[in-house]
């Protein structure tokens, strides 16, 4: 089940529009699927959005970019007790 049917809310932000995440990146949104409702998916959101200088990225479109942000958001709200990254 796509990110866009499964969380209602992110099928809101979208409307009539496809998720770019999941038409371009359907592997990080299959992550990003199971890691939901789980206090692991700050960690792997996080990892996608921070450039190691070592790693040979061309980052993501900045459509793409929102719709990441927006899912954490989404996640944020609706499990805040999960919203704690560990130290380390």
């Amino acid at each position: 089940m796509s990110l866009k049917k499964s969380i209602n809310e992110f099928g809101d932000y979208l409307g009539d529009k496809e998720s770019l995440l999941e038409k371009n990146y359907p592997r990080i949104a299959e992550i990003i699927q199971l890691h939901w409702g789980y206090k692991e998916i700050y960690q792997y959101i996080n990892k996608l959005l921070v450039v190691d200088k070592d790693r040979n990225r061309q980052g993501f479109p900045a459509q793409v970019l929102q719709e990441i942000y927006k899912l954490q958001e989404i996640h944020e709200k609706l499990f805040p007790d999960l919203n704690v990254l560990p130290n380390g």
